[in-house]
């Protein structure tokens, strides 16, 4: 009598895969449809994940999820490239419950992934092409190193207040210039410990000068290569832009015309405000909490300089202080001139001052 071999054959049907990616570990959730089937741990490899998926739901249709974090996007490219369809997710936008807020492990967070990638509740954010991502890297450096610079200035003064050591008026609102640093270099301080703890935040200070100088000058080079020349000199029209808001912005976008309106434009930047409206009632808080820290602080800044040099600007600036706070007026005032960077690299023009709409 012949025994004939059935194996399972998933052809037609759908597997989800929460992920919860650690560094030395990764904890996985299997459903099949909206069926829970079963978890495990694994080692944080992408093809040990992919060989156990294919050698158990072979010819199945794979859709896995991830929450966005500091592995970047190589993951997502390894299961693409294997022809699996991964999604990155803002972890904000993963479905939770109280219970599950009281009782978090990694566990529960794969599983919660999962549960909510079969019920189709997940919508994945933008993945950046790997010259972007690289592009952006080199970007998101010079500003870090431009927030050391700024602890290193501030531990400075906290170590001159520490010591009763006041600054001379000439240096009371210093920018840390060559005349300062060597008033610094050459204070007297009578133990010599603390001058040593002085010199070596001096020597940290120039140090990091020097880095974001060299790294100004790559971006330089950066924003004339073919890949952002046109789009930035677009910005650069747009008064308060300059080549590193410019390179900010386009590294971040990518590609604006991901952005079907600019309501989507503006939530990704986070200018717009909350809203808790039921009903006939309807209420408008202040700005949201859910923004991209880098390119809003960038684009206010960037309002300050607009409202002087552009007349438009002025005038609605004024406008709005009439009725609110200088803060509110130019957080209006950031929104404008958002809406107007939208249409500038959608239509691409340059920015035209004094036009009130």
């Amino acid at each position: 009598m012949t025994k004939i071999q059935q194996i399972a054959d998933f052809t037609g049907q759908t597997i989800y895969v929460g992920m919860d990616v650690h560094l030395k570990k990764w904890n996985i959730t299997l459903y099949h449809e909206q069926q829970y089937l079963r978890k495990f741990q694994q080692e944080s490899n992408p093809q040990t994940l992919i060989r156990h998926l294919t050698n158990h739901f072979p010819n199945a249709h794979f859709k896995l999820a991830d929450e966005a974090g500091f592995c970047g996007f190589w993951i997502q490219r390894e299961f693409a490239q294997a022809g699996m369809e991964c999604m990155v997710v803002n972890a904000a936008d993963v479905p939770q419950t109280d219970k599950g807020m009281k009782t978090k492990t990694d566990t529960t967070d794969s599983r919660r992934i999962g549960q909510a990638l079969s019920g189709g509740m997940l919508k994945p954010i933008h993945v950046p092409s790997e010259e972007t991502e690289s592009d952006r890297a080199l970007v998101r450096y010079r500003h870090k190193l431009k927030s050391d610079l700024l602890r290193s200035k501030t531990r400075i003064k906290s170590f001159l207040h520490k010591f009763g050591i006041k600054l001379p008026e000439e240096f009371n609102n210093s920018k840390y210039t060559l005349a300062f640093l060597k008033w610094l270099k050459e204070l007297e301080i009578p133990h010599v410990f603390s001058r040593l703890t002085l010199s070596r935040m001096i020597q940290q200070v120039e140090y990091l000068q020097s880095q974001i100088l060299q790294l100004t000058r790559d971006l330089r080079v950066l924003v004339r290569t073919d890949r952002y020349a046109n789009h930035a000199k677009i910005l650069m029209s747009v008064p308060g832009i300059g080549a590193l808001t410019a390179l900010s912005l386009l590294t971040e976008i990518e590609d604006i015309r991901r952005f079907k309106t600019f309501y989507h434009f503006n939530s990704f930047i986070g200018l717009c405000p909350t809203e808790f409206s039921s009903g006939e009632t309807e209420h408008k808080g202040g700005i949201t909490p859910r923004h991209h820290s880098v390119l809003r602080s960038l684009i206010v800044e960037m309002s300050w300089t607009a409202i002087r040099l552009d007349p438009a600007m002025t005038i609605a600036y004024n406008d709005y202080t009439k009725r609110m706070t200088g803060k509110r007026a130019i957080t209006r005032i950031a929104r404008k001139m958002l809406s107007r960077i939208y249409y500038l690299l959608i239509k691409q023009q340059s920015y035209e001052k004094g036009v009130i709409k």
